[in-house]
């Protein structure tokens, strides 16, 4: 079987899996539908949460990215495309760090590097 086109994350939008990198792609365009929901999270104000009701934030933020990516490697096997796992985490965590590092958002946003485990530049 063959990469598809494009698929759908679980709340309708499409990535485009048709350029040359479309791993990149997708990894990216799950960082970036997170960080548009975490937007609309942040138009409350976050710095005014309790630390009780921020650190759900992130916890509700962090499983959103990792089901997101769960979905589309789900649908990227059944078309026969075989993606490891650990390392689309791995790089998942990192594109997204990138992101919570260029929007000053706050670092408690961002997933932390296992020890001993290098993080990709």
């Amino acid at each position: 079987m063959s990469l598809p086109a494009a698929i759908t994350m679980s709340r309708g939008r499409v990535l485009d899996l048709s350029g040359p990198h479309y791993y990149q792609d997708l990894l990216t365009g799950i960082a970036e539908e997170i960080l548009s929901e975490l937007a609309e999270i942040e138009k409350v104000d976050l710095p005014s949460l309790a630390e009780e009701d921020f650190e759900q934030v992130v916890s509700v933020t962090q499983i959103r990215l990792l089901n997101e990516l769960y979905y589309c490697l789900g649908q990227l096997r059944a078309a026969g495309v075989e993606l490891e796992v650990k390392r689309a985490i791995q790089d998942l965590r990192d594109i997204w760090n990138r992101y919570i590092d260029r929007t000053q958002r706050p670092a408690a946003l961002k997933f932390q590097v296992d020890p001993g485990e290098d993080q990709v530049q």
